[in-house]
């Protein structure tokens, strides 16, 4: 073979590597674009998805707060219309109690007269008068006979009422409890879920550094409020005291003479003993027997418990305003 014809050869050969090289880059890139475009499809699918989801749960909430909102007006027209009724069947009640009083009173009259008549020796004309009372003793007690029957039904609406608002109430705090379990927190919320009892770990982490070095505040910080979550479930500790206010009416306060509170007050200063004081009045009132936290739908802005209404009309502002965002 010429050196011509080898070097032909070799051209050849390297053409053939080339082209070899490129189909196989071109098979690759075709995979990775195949992968990508699968991967692409994908995508695109689950953000489809993900968007029909968050359509239907945000439509599911909207049904819920909506049910909600109309459940509570109509619980509230409900408790307006019982408010009514137990004022009407009050009065009636009182009325009633009034009238049986006088007739009472009549009969004792006329029984008392009819006694002295028969004590005594009298005229016929005494007699017949005697009669004629006890005649109209026989009326009255016919009218008081028909009072009382009055009086038992006036009770028994009575009673059928007060049946009916407690009903109402405990629809009403259903809702309320739907409502919390449903709720989704939210950074500087107005309106959220408390943990009533539950103690703030931040004064403890404030005190602790004064007292401390940098290294060791937090973990004693940790450990203190630890020890003091403990101290709070121990239902054995009544750090409580009767207090009577200036309408009489009687109440549990905190005794700041407890001695684990006036030591903690002492160590830790008075920002630490505030939420512990606080935590404890709040486990009293919502749950002194189990002392462990319940939450509450609350108001922070105005740090009060907020009622079922704002509730409601916050998470329909937060509803529309993010859609709002998604158009």
């Amino acid at each position: 073979m010429s050196h011509r014809a080898e070097e032909m050869d070799d051209i050849g050969k390297l053409q053939q590597n080339v082209r070899d090289h490129l189909e196989k880059a071109f098979s690759k890139a075709q995979e990775k674009y195949s992968d990508l475009r699968t991967k692409l499809e994908q995508s695109e699918a689950q953000k489809k998805d993900l968007q029909k989801k968050l359509k239907e749960s945000e439509d599911a909430k909207k049904d819920f707060t909506k049910n909600l909102e109309q459940r509570e007006k109509k619980l509230k027209q409900m408790e307006e219309k019982l408010k009514l009724e137990r004022k009407k069947a009050s009065e009636n009640l009182k009325k009633q109690k009034k009238a049986n009083e006088e007739l009472l009173k009549k009969i004792t009259e006329l029984e008392g007269r009819m006694d002295q008549d028969q004590d005594q020796d009298t005229e016929v004309s005494n007699a017949d008068e005697s009669e004629d009372e006890a005649d109209e003793m026989v009326v009255i007690r016919e009218k008081l006979k028909e009072k009382e029957e009055e009086l038992a039904d006036v009770l028994t609406l009575n009673n059928t009422l007060i049946v009916k608002e407690i009903e109402s109430n405990n629809e009403l705090q259903e809702a309320r409890q739907e409502l919390i379990r449903g709720w989704e927190s939210t950074s500087r919320a107005f309106i959220g879920v408390k943990r009533m009892g539950e103690l703030d770990s931040k004064p403890f982490q404030t005190a602790c550094r004064r007292i401390y070095s940098s290294k060791v505040a937090d973990d004693h910080a940790v450990a203190l409020c630890s020890l003091w979550e403990a101290h709070l479930k121990d239902s054995s500790w009544h750090p409580f005291k009767n207090s009577t206010d200036s309408l009489g009416h009687s109440k549990e306060i905190v005794d700041d003479e407890d001695e684990q509170l006036k030591k903690l007050k002492e160590e830790l200063g008075d920002e630490v003993h505030l939420v512990v004081t606080t935590a404890l009045l709040e486990l009293n009132e919502y749950n002194p027997s189990g002392r462990y936290t319940v939450n509450e739908l609350w108001n922070f802005k105005q740090d009060r418990k907020a009622s079922l209404k704002e509730g409601i009309s916050y998470l329909m502002n937060q509803l529309k305003q993010k859609k709002k965002r998604t158009r």
